[in-house]
């Protein structure tokens, strides 16, 4: 199934680059960045669904699921309405061993990487405007260490691991004439298992759920 669902994401992504060719007729316009690089950076909270993870809501403790993160990111519009992005980030996350006679939470840090292809719906269309809804679909994997590991009865972490993933989500960004936006980002990332340090129990994958806030600033175009 793993693999399956990495194809698609590359097939995807494959698709990008092939229809950033489409030309526009539209005239230009502030908000237009076809063949231009951008800078972004955001952060926000994120959670883990993982193995044991309704332990903390059993124990009364379901805002410690809670996490955050931070990640930068350079792209490139390879048109108006399609752009590759190269992503980095830090996470801290939550986790919990096998509630086995009590309750073993522990915290952790991942190490995010991945490329994205994204497409802007408001510059597929023939008028670009401020604002723009964008989807996304990348490929990457994490590297997680520093656990923080309670002593259970037979259960333990092991580190550091280095996983593949794959992740989705939506964008809704604000911009201002001058290069400069404001940005809502929502999204999933999958790894396969031993992201949070522990041997799968009928979950095969380990999703972080994300919702940040971001700034981006579109560096000015080759004049002509």
């Amino acid at each position: 199934m793993y693999r399956k669902i990495v194809l698609l994401a590359a097939a995807l992504l494959t698709a990008f680059a092939c229809l950033a060719g489409t030309p526009r007729r539209s005239p230009l316009s502030p908000f237009q960045y076809g063949h231009r690089w951008y800078f972004s950076l955001q952060g926000g909270a994120t959670t883990l669904l993982a193995e044991n993870a309704s332990s903390f809501s059993a124990n009364d403790q379901t805002w410690d699921r809670l996490g955050y993160h931070g990640q930068l990111s350079i792209g490139y519009n390879l048109s108006d309405g399609f752009d590759l992005r190269l992503s980095g980030s830090y996470n801290n996350n939550a986790s919990a061993l096998i509630p086995y006679g009590g309750f073993y939470p522990y915290r952790f840090n991942a190490f995010h990487v991945f490329v994205d292809g994204i497409v802007n719906f408001h510059g597929l269309a023939e008028y670009n405007v401020s604002f723009s809804p964008k989807v996304y679909v990348g490929l990457g994997g994490a590297f997680t260490n520093g656990f923080e590991t309670p002593e259970h009865p037979f259960q333990y972490t092991e580190e550091p691991n280095l996983v593949p993933g794959f992740r989705f989500g939506g964008i809704f960004e604000f911009d201002a004439p001058g290069g400069f936006g404001w940005f809502i980002d929502a999204g999933f990332e999958f790894f396969t298992d031993w992201y949070n340090g522990v041997d799968p129990v009928d979950f095969p994958f380990d999703i972080t759920p994300k919702l940040s806030l971001g700034i981006i600033y579109h560096f000015p175009g080759a004049k002509h």
